[in-house]
């Protein structure tokens, strides 16, 4: 009897301890992100929010054109027309001139007010309340931007010129990949080589020239980890004032104007990109006044993205292989075999994009 009662005692004892060990499990297993819990025992789920750390109540959108071309290379208006008429007439908060393969810096040559916290990457003009940011497009192989750097050649060696933009803590996209035949494989290897300084690409380049740009920015982070995804640019690539600009703009959602938010802003996807087909037309009321949805607040609760934008009357959402997988304004990812979801709001005046948010199963 008393060997039973022993016996006895002692699975119950392990059965305890086995309660004791899956709850500690739980505990230890449980995962939690921007509000995604994903335990063992209910289906793993986690959403990468590149919102996660705005404060939407606080927060600066500055407007932005990183795009730019002038007299110095193939652009038809002085480097100081430029920069006035996106001051004056765009309300640009950010601007950089991106010459074709050389720095047309600094704006002090072309303009007569004064910058502070000026260096070879950037300037801030108080007086225009303006942050110039140092620019080149190189242009020898696949055009792509170099920013918040001084890198004055056509950069014919990618991967050295790369590196050298790397080093020197400098931003780069590629731009206008539309106009190349490049799979997503090609640019997957950049991404992966150089991806403290290399974000994203430009999915609307002077309007909506290549459609196409969508489809591979979503081959591309198809491919990629949920939480090591690239970024969507929209630019004008203006050469001409009169039909270039004001039709693509981005908002940086910063607490200040400076370099290292703006750097931040850039790495981590900071900002929602726009595309205003009618935004050069200097014969209507809305010229350079950004039309476009705004969007003003992202939350992410267990599976569901819930999004918050002003002026808008349909939003989509877009999966992996662009096609369209919801039109409310929150979504629920649980059901989506997907490695991340991308909003666009749309009125009247054009569209909004976010940029995609990570969905790990």
């Amino acid at each position: 009897m008393k060997k039973v009662l022993l016996l006895s005692c002692l699975c119950l004892l392990l059965f305890f301890s086995s309660i004791h060990s899956a709850t500690f499990s739980f505990s230890e297993n449980n995962r939690v992100f921007d509000g995604q819990v994903s335990s063992p025992f209910t289906q793993s789920i986690i959403i990468y929010n590149p919102y996660e750390d705005v404060d939407f109540d606080s927060v600066h959108h500055y407007k932005a054109n990183l795009h730019t071309h002038t007299t110095e290379s193939d652009g038809s208006s002085n480097p100081d027309e430029v920069i006035y008429q996106y001051h004056d007439i765009g309300n640009y908060d950010i601007l950089s001139i991106t010459d074709h393969s050389l720095n047309t810096w600094p704006w002090t040559d072309w303009i007569t007010e004064n910058p502070i916290d000026s260096s070879s990457s950037s300037a801030f003009y108080p007086d225009l309340n303006m942050l110039a940011v140092s620019g080149n497009e190189l242009s020898l192989g696949h055009h792509r931007s170099s920013l918040l750097n001084d890198y004055p050649f056509g950069g014919f060696f990618m991967h050295f010129a790369f590196w050298k933009i790397q080093q020197d803590n400098g931003v780069s996209f590629f731009n206008h990949p539309g106009r190349y035949t490049y799979d997503a494989d090609w640019y997957q290897h950049y991404f992966d080589w150089f991806d403290k300084s290399l974000v994203g690409i430009e999915v609307f380049n002077q309007g909506d020239r290549y459609p196409t740009y969508r489809i591979l920015w979503d081959e591309i982070n198809k491919d990629r980890s949920p939480d090591d995804l690239i970024w969507g640019f929209s630019n004008d690539d203006m050469h001409h004032l009169s039909s270039h600009a004001f039709r693509n703009y981005q908002h940086f959602l910063m607490n200040e104007l400076t370099e290292d938010e703006l750097r931040t802003a850039m790495i981590d996807g900071l900002f929602y990109f726009s595309y205003e087909p009618d935004g050069s037309d200097d014969s209507l009321d809305t010229y350079g006044k950004a039309m476009t949805p705004k969007l003003t607040d992202v939350a992410v609760d267990e599976t569901t993205i819930s999004l918050t934008a002003e002026n808008y009357t349909v939003i989509e959402w877009y999966d992996q292989h662009s096609e369209l997988i919801g039109s409310t304004d929150s979504l629920d990812v649980s059901s989506i075999n997907s490695n991340f979801v991308r909003a666009v709001f749309s009125n009247d005046y054009g569209k909004t994009f976010t940029q995609p948010f990570g969905v790990q199963q």
